[in-house]
């Protein structure tokens, strides 16, 4: 593992000296050779034509002319590269940047592509380490004036990496952006001293430790409702500290003057509490802070100096750490690892599983220590947030690995139908191919021919209304003809729960492919279409999925793939394009596949429906069966669409315009560069 991140490293470094410029690789004509060129590059820009369109195999046809008339057209040879990428053909893809890498060793751009296509094609996985964390930046109170932050005790962060943080003294909840900057400041408590914060599906809940109550907030810091009231019986409280929701949206209150935890349903209600005051098995002094972790409970009790380790019926299982920690204040979770924050020693890691341990305390070799840490956070990028009380300060920490790998940027299409609108529509990913979400227009740089583009906007398809495009693909084999009764039933979990901005289009294949259904809404017509009696051999899954996926790929909604089939494969299923294809095709879009079979599915299908993000499984799993239509809709918008006027005018019809975008993010960075021809 160290030697992979020293790779990463010396890649990084050479990125850093060269300013982060992914030039181009251009064209150059040798002998004077214009004629070729000339004709290359009107292959070119036909290839760029089907490009924008998102249809990458066309792209690529047109760019391979180019190339194969002018071979030194190396911005052909590059687009034709990330055509093969976007279409699936990762090999390919490999080939031509290797090609160009032999001709320009020193290309940046290049080289970051090979590198990530590697560790990827590898299989390489990142492992984190807690004691390779890096101090990004400090984020002090004193400087964001009304967003200021005075003795803060608690912390929340979302998908979209924004911070919420409680401040005891001021009774205000500040809201900080991805990058820092204050976006919201407010008084939830209306006087009142607020402690806890967590945050859920959009949804926050505070503590409000004075009022002896629980505030639900939304996002904006806006109350929404509230339960709760001074005392000791069921429901009420004496000075609520810390406050968490588990994975079904319950929440847990550490009723701190009451040295028990109290657990509601979503909408305040009372279900249960447990713990009292005493040093035994499953009894409090002061406790503090909670937070539930695969169904079970952890509690900071903070006089006993341990965690008290519940089920989520208030059952005592155990108390862990007792030896370690000396003031357990705050207390999150990280996959299979809780981190407990201690006033006087720092934060501990304790791994669930192996019960590893280790104490994260100082950092610029040891110059800088916390003075009284209170909680921490970390988000869905592995950046771990420190919430200092005494100095009035949050510490931004990274893993060594986000710091020394770049960030993968593809540019999918660009739309100049507006000009002079032009909208970049991109992936952005890290080292491991996930999406990176939360970017904010201060994240993107961008040049065009030399020239700063400003006011510019990325969030477009995130602000469009949900919707979803759905593509059902019915398998008409002779062999799934058996169950052409249950085909309606089937897709029926998917169909009635379609709203009118939704979209589905039926598509039948066996040993071809057709359209029974277009794109639309309408149940009746894709029900009429399902129960057409169309069955004949063969069962080209390659060519379905492949086509399917494509059909999706340009669709500016949710997108995902259901395929009715009974599992079973022929030798010819995927004649045409490898399952690897499929997968890598589907992925590059972030679409998923979901595969319901009657009857034991074969080990192919069950591997391109996991590897895509979707499910395989038996159609007769009727909570599955209606968890599909949800997780396509209610899925993340990974795509952003970067928005900009250009300064030039219609007088340059065909010119091309270069454009270089830059991404700057906690440290991370990402370049690629691009163009458009002046319609």
């Amino acid at each position: 593992m160290k030697g992979l991140l020293s790779k990463r490293l010396i890649v990084f470094l050479i990125a850093v000296l060269a300013g982060m410029l992914m030039s181009p690789v251009t064209a150059y004509t040798e002998k004077n050779d214009t004629v070729s060129f000339e004709i290359a590059k009107k292959h070119f820009i036909r290839g760029v034509t089907f490009y924008n369109n998102m249809q990458y195999l066309a792209a690529a046809d047109f760019f391979r002319k180019a190339v194969k008339d002018y071979p030194h057209y190396y911005t052909a040879r590059e687009y034709l590269a990330r055509a093969y990428k976007l279409a699936g053909f990762t090999t390919a893809a490999m080939d031509e940047w290797t090609y160009l890498h032999h001709v320009s060793p020193g290309n940046v751009s290049v080289l970051s592509k090979i590198d990530a296509l590697q560790f990827r094609s590898a299989g390489e996985k990142i492992t984190k380490k807690y004691s390779d964390l890096i101090h990004v930046r400090s984020y002090e109170a004193r400087n964001y004036n009304r967003f200021s932050f005075v003795k803060p005790v608690d912390m929340a962060v979302d998908e979209e990496k924004n911070l919420y943080i409680t401040s005891f003294e001021s009774g205000r909840l500040v809201v900080l952006d991805t990058n820092g900057k204050g976006l919201v400041t407010t008084k939830p408590a209306m006087g009142g001293r607020i402690y806890g914060v967590d945050y859920h599906k959009g949804r926050l809940v505070v503590s409000d430790f004075s009022g002896d109550r629980i505030l639900f907030l939304n996002t904006k810091g806006e109350q929404q409702s509230r339960f709760g009231s001074s005392g000791s019986d069921e429901g009420q409280f004496h000075g609520p500290e810390g406050v968490c929701f588990d994975s079904a949206g319950n929440i847990f209150v550490v009723d701190s003057g009451n040295n028990r935890v109290q657990k509601f349903n979503a909408d305040g209600s009372f279900v249960l509490s447990f713990g009292k005051r005493g040093s035994y098995e499953g009894e409090f002094n002061n406790p503090t802070d909670v937070v539930v972790l695969d169904n079970t409970v952890y509690v900071t009790d903070t006089n006993n100096k341990r965690v008290v380790v519940f089920d989520t019926y208030g059952n005592y299982i155990n108390s862990i750490l007792g030896d370690e920690l000396e003031v357990p204040r705050g207390i999150t979770a990280d996959k299979k690892n809780i981190i407990v924050s201690d006033e006087k020693k720092g934060i501990l890691y304790y791994g669930i599983e192996d019960r590893k341990k280790y104490w994260f305390s100082s950092w610029d070799r040891n110059r800088k220590k916390f003075s009284r840490l209170v909680a921490a956070a970390i988000d869905r990028d592995g950046y771990l947030y420190c919430l200092d009380h005494n100095r009035n300060a949050m510490q931004l920490f990274a893993p060594v690995q986000n710091i020394y790998s770049n960030l993968e940027v593809d540019i999918t299409a660009v739309d100049t139908h507006q000009f002079p609108v032009i909208a970049y529509y991109l992936h952005i990913r890290n080292r491991e191919g996930n999406p990176v979400y939360g970017l904010s227009p201060s994240n993107f740089t961008i040049v065009e021919d030399n020239a700063l583009i400003t006011n510019h906007s990325v969030s477009y398809l995130k602000d469009k209304p949900r919707s979803a495009s759905f593509v059902l693909a019915v398998d008409r084999s002779h062999k799934n003809g058996g169950y052409h009764n249950e085909l309606a039933w089937v897709a029926d979990f998917v169909l009635k729960k379609m709203h009118k901005n939704d979209s589905l289009k039926v598509v039948n294949f066996n040993n071809r492919v057709w359209t029974g259904n277009d794109f639309d809404w309408s149940r009746r017509r894709a029900i009429k279409a399902i129960q057409k009696r169309d069955y004949g051999k063969g069962k080209s899954f390659d060519k379905v999925l492949y086509q399917s996926i494509g059909d999706l790929v340009p669709r500016l909604n949710r997108r995902g793939i259901v395929m009715i089939t009974d599992g079973s494969l022929r030798e010819d299923s995927f004649s045409v394009y490898r399952p690897d294809i499929i997968v890598n095709y589907a992925r590059e879009h972030f679409i998923p596949i979901y595969i319901m079979t009657f009857q034991k599915p074969d080990q192919t299908l069950v591997d391109i429906a996991r590897k895509t993000g979707g499910q395989c499984f038996k159609a007769g799993k009727i909570d599955s069966l209606r968890k599909i239509y949800d997780n396509i809709r209610d899925a993340e918008e990974y795509r952003y669409v970067l928005v900009y006027s250009s300064h030039k005018n219609g007088t340059l019809k065909d010119y091309w315009a270069d454009v270089k975008i830059e991404i700057d993010q906690k440290g991370q960075k990402g370049v690629e560069w691009g163009g458009y021809f002046v319609p």
